[in-house]
């Protein structure tokens, strides 16, 4: 959760532009509100169910601890709309964007 705390420590950043952070999580529901607890400028979203990854078609098969499906860590960048307007995912699964790196993708959104 390395990266949740980087983003958390940059929160004012994301505010000055306007960008809510959602984090869409494996965990079950009571996981995900002590990961929301721990990261009050993030919004938390508890996917134990792989619906909303499923949805976004970014299941990655197998690849879990266990062997288990798991999310592909996926970035998107959504307007006001719902319209997906960027998005990032890594060749690796253990790779994660930056708080700069993201918010030079934003600056580049038109």
């Amino acid at each position: 959760m390395v990266e949740l705390g980087e983003l958390e420590r940059q929160h004012q950043r994301f505010e000055e532009k306007h960008v809510r952070l959602v984090v869409v999580s494996n965990d079950d529901q009571p996981t995900a509100q002590k990961t929301q607890a721990d990261f009050p400028h993030l919004a938390v979203v508890s996917d134990h169910e792989q619906n909303i990854a499923r949805a976004l078609e970014v299941v990655h098969k197998g690849a879990g601890h266990k062997g288990e499906d798991t999310s592909a860590p996926t970035t998107f960048l959504m307007d006001g709309s719902g319209q997906v307007r960027w998005y990032f995912r890594p060749s690796h699964i253990i790779t994660r964007l930056s708080p700069d790196e993201l918010l030079k993708a934003i600056d580049a959104i038109p």
